[in-house]
């Protein structure tokens, strides 16, 4: 198939290219959607699009008004500039853990795709496309399972008072676990002399996590534990 007249810019390869984006991009962004992120179908479609009007203004001005110029030079700001959109979906949550940093990955590739399908380079834009949905929902799976079998567990827990945080770290370290992160905060409870401690625990040996939590809830002076997710 002869793709050279859908290559350079004219209205057929401008419509073709402007709903190329918009179904590359809302085909991402409609699975960012299904789990409630910041950036979901529309905003995905509307980065995508954006981009690869920018590429094609690029290349139009190159074509038509200034053979000379970088064809390039727009599709580069794109590049740059959407780093300031991705920050906007990236959070930290209360147990200090960063949410978005998919959504956010997935915007920049969406605006990659975008100046792919702006400049007519088709083929990698469908197989980017391709290559992006596997690893944002084929290879998620793989992730959790890789990960759950690591038992990691992030705590928060209140002691009677802060003299009594050795108690706890005696007690995770005695059952063979470590702390790799701890945080001492003021304690939800508003107990008088009680303290607040975010941490996060693993251990080698044991993959129950119900079983860690039952271990670090027996501490001598520990009044309250939950889970962070």
């Amino acid at each position: 198939m002869d793709l050279t007249l859908l290559r350079e810019i004219n209205l057929a390869s401008v419509v073709i290219r402007l709903l190329l984006s918009a179904l590359f991009s809302g085909i991402i962004g409609l699975e960012r959607g299904t789990k409630r992120q910041a950036a979901g179908f529309r905003t995905h479609i509307l980065v995508c699009t954006g981009a690869c009007m920018a590429t094609m203004t690029g290349q139009y001005i190159h074509q038509f008004i200034a053979p000379n110029g970088d064809p390039a030079r727009l599709g580069a700001q794109v590049i740059s500039g959407i780093g300031f959109l991705g920050v906007g979906t990236i959070v930290t949550t209360n147990s200090n853990k960063v949410r978005g940093l998919t959504t956010a990955a997935g915007l920049w590739s969406a605006a990659c795709i975008g100046l792919a399908t702006g400049i007519g380079f088709y083929e990698a834009a469908l197989a980017g496309t391709l290559v992006v949905l596997l690893a944002i929902v084929v290879l998620q799976k793989i992730d959790e399972v890789f990960y759950a079998k690591i038992p990691v567990i992030s705590l928060y827990v209140e002691m009677e008072n802060i003299s009594l945080v050795r108690n706890l770290l005696v007690n995770i370290r005695e059952h063979r676990m470590k702390v790799s992160s701890m945080e001492l905060q003021k304690a939800k409870s508003g107990r008088h002399d009680s303290i607040g401690i975010a941490l996060t625990v693993t251990k080698v040996d044991r993959h129950d996590r119900v079983d860690m939590i039952e271990v670090i809830s027996c501490t001598e002076g520990l009044t309250f534990i939950e889970e962070l997710v």
